[in-house]
């Protein structure tokens, strides 16, 4: 920290300290990520530059401190101009001011003679310039703060004392320091003063905050380790050392060290044992007791076994830490405890038992039990088996699966942890002689449990979580219950992302329209109290695209990429992305141009005759020109060329083989009167062009292509 408090007019260092009740570590995430982006827009609203890379932020538990490195002690001038007539109307010959002139003037609330004449695009016109003098930052500093402090949005927050502020946790007190000036204001009746507070329990309450560029310093002294990237790399050292003296490495499935940062102001990574007889339990259910609620971090030895201790940190006095560990200890030995007892009565129950007991259990009251959703997985796999040309082996697994897939939610252990779903499905069919590969695909069936999150890692458990997302989206589609806005409570969103993610990985070509259809009809036929009438599965494969092209678009594919690719009436996932990846590749080349105007032109016609030709198939008996035998030879020589193409998913090749077809195009509008006099021969011109635009849209519609952004 650097540039400290210059009374010259020179730059100094900022500092604006929020203080809060303890906050929840998703909240502080959520602070640290919006913070910068918010305080340089409000600096440049208020037409102070600062760089973003002189701004950090800082939050801990109990703040949240945004500094600034060299803040600026004035504000930029600025000057703001308006253009009125043409010099020459606004100034007579002699040089004075018009009536023209004077009523810019009057009207922009400024002298005449303060006027001034400025070029623009070629011309002379004048203008009313309007200039203010940058002010001493200072000044706006309680402005900025209070729209910084307002400005921080949360997705939980709460207001007390009366106040009007609503924050994720309770402002208790402000510092705002300008070099070592303190900045006095009052936020809803929070005064803004120079004294900070340490770490809760391991130092003097009070910090006076003597200059900005000395906060970082005298917050360590007060043991708040104010810098979040600092304890992360403080606990990462220290949870690498202990796992050390132990000969072991430490693990964190769960991803709770991101959760634990936001947690301490202090840390001390400390470790603690548990009793070697449970290490009997499987490791993932250990590793759940250790960090579910606990935020351990499990120890494992080189061969990837669990030891029998863990890690922790924490954020209380490190002479104290013999206390906490054996505190620690005791509450893990519960936890195991626990899960040693549930395991051991779904062992006693038996994975054939629990899938017998899934009729007990409401799915959801309109779509019935758990074993009425086993069955409809059952028979979504034969019918994913027959639209893919699923293996003989892979369809036997995937049908084993689907049997056992739910039958640990009746689990003892799956209701304490609901995490392990899946996993105990796993755990107790392969206790009970199942294949690996069945139950590998029994644990896998829920992924990914997020956008771009881990698929399934084999064919029999890819079909099963798609067929289990089919199922999921169906059954929702067909009670309404369907995403709205930001609300998603069956985590439709992650489901589509995840076929479309699944179907790319594992180049599974499959009509997804008629998936839905068939998860339809088995809601159906069990009695479902779902939507009988027909566009449900219409309505379910949109919103599956839209996630496709929602993901596309993440990607930087332009959404009239999407949209053009979508018009060629796809079913299929795969050739879905696959025709739009095509198409952003091919747009901009020569030969895109010819199949542009190929289609544009003979698109219009269609589009202008609609269905009123009177003819579907095109006679060639009815051939007067030499243009029309020529294109309607060049689409009877080009149609199963596309469709060979298409089928092998070659778009790009497709997509040159469908701009050939330019030529002949032109020599048909240029040699050829369509609208004839003979109705006969009209349409029969008009069918030959609606079945060209007809074989070109199957490719994609190149005028929504064309209306894409140029590619940099």
């Amino acid at each position: 920290m650097m540039n400290p408090a210059d009374q010259s007019g020179k730059p100094a260092d900022f500092l604006f300290e929020i203080g809060t009740e303890e906050l929840p570590a998703a909240a502080a995430r959520s602070a640290a990520d919006q913070v910068p982006q918010l305080a340089w827009q409000v600096f440049a609203r208020n037409n102070i530059e600062v760089k973003a890379d002189a701004i950090s932020v800082w939050v801990t538990p109990r703040r949240i401190a945004l500094f600034i490195e060299g803040l600026e002690p004035m504000q930029q001038s600025q000057e703001k101009t308006e253009r009125g007539p043409v010099a020459s109307k606004a100034f007579d010959d002699d040089g004075k001011p018009t009536g023209a002139a004077e009523g810019f003037a009057r009207a922009k609330g400024v002298a005449v003679g303060d006027l001034e004449v400025r070029d623009h695009d070629g011309q002379k016109f004048i203008f009313a310039v309007h200039r203010s003098e940058g002010q001493p930052v200072i000044g706006l500093l309680p402005e900025i703060c209070s729209e910084i402090l307002l400005g921080i949005s949360f997705s939980r927050t709460m207001h007390w004392d009366g106040a009007d502020l609503r924050f994720s946790r309770p402002v208790r007190w402000l510092v705002t320091k300008y070099g070592s000036q303190t900045v006095e204001y009052e936020i809803a009746g929070i005064k803004s003063t120079e004294t900070s507070h340490g770490h809760r329990f391991l130092a003097a309450p009070d910090v006076v905050i003597k200059d900005a560029s000395s906060y970082g310093e005298l917050m360590a002294a007060a043991r708040v380790m104010v810098d979040q990237e600092e304890r992360r790399r403080v606990i990462l050292e220290g949870l690498a050392r202990q796992a050390a003296s132990e000969s072991a490495s430490f693990i964190d499935p769960a991803g709770e060290l991101e959760e634990v940062i936001y947690l301490v102001e202090n840390p001390d990574v400390q470790k603690g044992r548990f009793a070697e007889e449970h290490l009997r339990l499987p490791a993932r259910v250990l590793a759940t007791c250790m960090q579910s609620h606990q935020r351990y971090f499990p120890l494992t030895k080189d061969d990837g076994s669990l030891v029998a201790g863990f890690l922790y940190v924490i954020n209380g006095d490190p002479a104290c830490a013999g206390q906490i560990t054996e505190g620690n200890e005791r509450v893990l030995e519960g936890r195991i405890e626990d899960a040693e007892f549930s395991f051991d009565k779904d062992l006693d129950m038996g994975i054939e038992a629990m899938v017998e007991n899934l009729e007990n259990v409401v799915f959801h009251r309109r779509l019935g039990s758990l074993k009425d959703k086993s069955s409809r997985l059952l028979r979504l796999v034969e019918t994913f088996a027959g639209l893919t040309g699923l293996s003989e082996a892979d369809l036997k697994v995937a049908v084993s699966a689907a049997r056992l897939a739910k039958a640990d939610q009746v689990s003892i252990m799956v209701q304490e942890f609901p995490t392990l779903e899946g996993y105990m499905g796993s755990v107790y069919a392969n206790l009970e002689g199942f294949s690996s590969d069945v139950c590998m695909s029994v644990e896998e069936h829920f992924l990914p449990l997020a956008a771009g999150g881990v698929l399934p890692s084999t064919v029999p458990g890819a079909v099963l979580s798609i067929c289990d997302k089919i199922d999921n989206i169906t059954g929702a589609f067909g009670i309404n219950e369907v995403p709205t806005g930001s609300r998603d409570p069956y985590g439709l969103r992650r489901a589509a992302a995840g076929i479309a993610a699944i179907s790319d990985t594992y180049t599974f070509d499959f009509d997804l329209m008629a998936l839905f259809s068939a998860g339809q009809r088995i809601f159906i036929e069990q009695k479902a109290d779902i939507a009988r009438e027909p566009g449900m599965e219409q309505a379910a494969f949109e919103f599956v695209c839209d996630r496709i092209q929602q993901q596309m678009m993440e990607k930087g594919m332009p959404v009239e990429i999407m949209e053009a690719a979508r018009a060629a009436g796809q079913k299929s996932p795969l050739r879905l992305m696959a025709l739009a990846a095509a198409l952003d590749d091919f747009r901009g080349t020569k030969d895109f141009d010819d199949l542009h105007t190929a289609y544009f032109r003979c698109s219009k016609i269609a589009a202008k005759a609609g269905d009123a030709t009177g003819m579907e198939a095109v006679d060639e008996s009815l051939f007067e020109e030499s243009s029309e035998k020529e294109l309607y030879g060049q689409l009877v020589s080009l149609e199963p060329q596309i469709r060979e193409l298409t089928g092998a998913r070659d778009y790009r090749g497709a997509l040159e083989k469908a701009a050939s077809i330019r030529a002949a195009v032109d020599l048909f509008f240029d040699g050829v009167m369509i609208m004839a006099d003979d109705v006969n021969i009209r349409n029969n011109r008009l069918a030959l062009v609606k079945r060209a635009a007809s074989l070109l849209l199957t490719l994609g519609d190149p005028m929504r292509v064309a209306a894409a952004p140029k590619a940099v």
